[in-house]
């Protein structure tokens, strides 16, 4: 099963899609090797650095966190929640993503959406609907500021939104710009709609976010991954084994959501090793290491699964560069904050073969409608050269 993600104007479901919970709070996935992490706990487990976790809220008390998050404001302003056992389920699975990679690191738990076992999802939803129908003024605005002044130095948000419900924001990008700005590294999932209508999803498509696809095992695209050129990287998406809030174990769950904090862990590692590098050049050490960088940027997996180890080694070689560059007025020129990534504004992309068949059902009616069409009126052509004018 696959996950959907949800922010404050969102249509799909919050919770990642979890099966049965495992026995134990031990991390067996395949997704640390893959992102070449246990190398690169040689090199830097994450120390001193906190990642804002901006999701349904975390159990802190999970034995997968082990002590090591804390949760700030509930900017849903529901408080009493905590108590509740839906509270918490998608948070604290991502949170334990983020821990798996970055063991010394620290977690920032920020509550900016409900799981959708929370009986309140839907009436939450609509009002959202409601009141932001231009994206103005959420939690998420909200919680990115708060966590750029409260000491993250990552923030991870394995969410995102529809367009069609008007999920592009100024306030949001306002506020991404705001925590680029003071050398935080924003890191967003690239989207679950990749065999569906494959909607464009914010916060990952604001310039200056890195956005994750989802990778299966052998590093090609999870079938479910959004496909857009605003995607930079990928990692593991399909089975990840994360902190189960009703349970002390863990479950497998898939989808973008844990390849963005898995993505987060990683940049926590960079981080903690090299602490002055901009978000500019903490992304470009993903993309310029990830997989399939020397063959050029697609938009399924941007430039390939990420290697944790790679990209410490190349940090070595980096001067670090200000947090942010000049900018022109909102609205105008390409990008803000960072600027560009280097990544093509447009990439042409194929279309779905399903789309060409269905399409190519449809039309075969009309096309036989024309083609019958054109026999007739060759044949009236032939019997008007065949008759003089006034024979008949």
């Amino acid at each position: 099963m696959k996950c959907h993600l949800v922010i404050a104007v969102l249509v799909t479901a919050s919770s990642l899609a979890l099966g049965s919970p495992v026995a134990s709070a031990e991390q067996n996935g395949w997704e640390l090797p893959a992102l070449s992490v246990p190398a690169a706990q040689a090199i830097s487990k994450g120390d001193g650095i906190t990642v804002a976790v901006l999701d349904s809220g975390i159990r802190i008390g999970h034995p997968v966190l082990q002590g090591r998050a804390t949760e700030g404001p509930d900017f849903l302003s529901a408080e009493g929640d905590k108590s509740q056992p839906w509270y918490g389920g998608h948070g604290t699975a991502m949170a334990s993503s983020v821990l798996d990679v970055a063991p010394d690191a620290k977690v920032l738990g920020l509550r900016v959406l409900r799981d959708n076992d929370d009986p309140s999802f839907q009436t939450w939803l609509q009002t959202m609907q409601a009141k932001n129908p231009s994206g103005n003024a959420r939690p998420v605005s909200k919680a990115i500021r708060y966590a750029a002044d409260n000491g993250a130095q990552v923030i991870s948000m394995s969410l995102g939104s529809r367009i069609s419900l008007g999920a592009y924001g100024s306030d949001e990008m306002r506020a991404i710009h705001y925590a680029l700005g003071k050398g935080v590294v924003v890191i967003a999932s690239g989207g679950n709609e990749g065999d569906e209508d494959n909607q464009v999803a914010y916060p990952a498509a604001y310039p200056g976010v890195i956005a994750v696809a989802a990778s299966k095992p052998d590093g090609s695209r999870a079938e479910f991954s959004s496909v857009h050129d605003y995607v930079d990287v990928a990692a593991p998406g399909v089975g990840i084994n994360g902190a189960d809030s009703t349970t002390t174990g863990r479950t497998p769950g898939n989808g973008t959501s844990p390849a963005a904090a898995l993505t987060a862990g990683v940049a926590a590692l960079i981080l903690a090793k090299y602490p002055k590098l901009a978000p500019r050049q903490v992304e470009q050490l993903l993309e310029h290491t990830a997989s399939t960088y020397g063959q050029g940027y697609n938009p399924l997996t941007g430039y390939g699964v990420i290697n944790a180890e790679a990209a410490l080694r190349a940090a070595v070689s980096l001067q670090p560069e200000s947090p942010a560059l000049a900018i022109g007025k909102e609205g105008t020129g390409i990008h803000f904050g960072p600027g560009d990534d280097g990544t093509r504004q447009k990439v042409q992309y194929g279309l779905d073969s399903s789309y060409v068949t269905f399409a190519a059902i449809l039309a075969a009616p009309g096309l036989l409608m024309l083609i019958g069409g054109w026999l007739l009126l060759r044949r009236g052509q032939r019997a008007e050269r065949r008759w003089p004018a006034g024979a008949r």
